[in-house]
C-alpha cells in the first residue's frame, strides 16, 4: 500500500492509501507501485490515476513534484481537482479567457506570455480530463 497526499497551494487536495498510482511526469507517464525506488520527478499537466482496489480516483493536475520514498508519495502541485469536482462550462469559460490573454500578451513580455499560455495549458488538460472521465471518450476534440 502507498500513502498518497497531494497538496496545493490551496491546501490538501487528496490523501489516502492506494494500491497504485500513474502520474504525468516529464519523462512520461508512470505508475507507482508498493515498494518502488526512491523517486523525485517533476509532474507535468495531466491526468492522476489512484487505484485502490477496485476503485479509481481521477485528478487533474498542472505542473508540480512528486517525491516517492518508503512507501509515501507526496506530490505537490500548482493545482489538482478532482474530475467530480470539475465543471464543463466554467472550465470552457476560463479556456476561452486564456485564449483572449494569450492574443493580448503576445506583444508583452515572454514572461507574461509564458504565465497565460500556462494557464491555457491547464485549462486545456482540465478539459481532456473531464471529458474522458465524465463522457467516457478518450478522443474528445478541445477545440471548444
Amino acid at each position: 500500500m502507498l500513502n498518497l497526499k497531494i497538496t496545493t497551494p490551496e491546501g490538501e487536495t487528496f490523501n489516502d492509501v492506494v494500491d497504485s498510482i500513474t502520474i504525468p511526469t516529464k519523462m512520461g507517464e508512470i505508475t507507482i507501485l508498493p515498494n518502488h525506488i526512491p523517486l523525485v520527478s517533476a509532474v507535468m499537466p495531466g491526468e492522476i490515476i489512484a487505484r485502490k482496489k477496485d476503485k479509481e480516483e481521477y485528478l487533474s493536475v498542472s505542473t508540480g513534484f512528486v517525491e516517492v520514498s518508503n512507501n509515501n508519495v507526496t506530490l505537490l502541485a500548482d493545482t489538482a481537482e478532482m474530475v467530480d469536482t470539475l465543471v464543463e462550462e466554467e472550465i470552457l469559460r476560463a479556456k476561452e479567457r486564456a485564449e483572449k490573454l494569450l492574443t493580448e500578451k503576445r506583444q508583452e513580455s515572454d514572461v507574461a506570455f509564458a504565465e497565460v499560455a500556462a494557464i491555457l495549458e491547464r485549462e486545456v488538460v482540465r478539459l481532456k480530463v473531464y471529458r474522458r472521465r465524465r463522457h467516457g471518450n478518450k478522443n474528445l476534440e478541445i477545440n471548444n
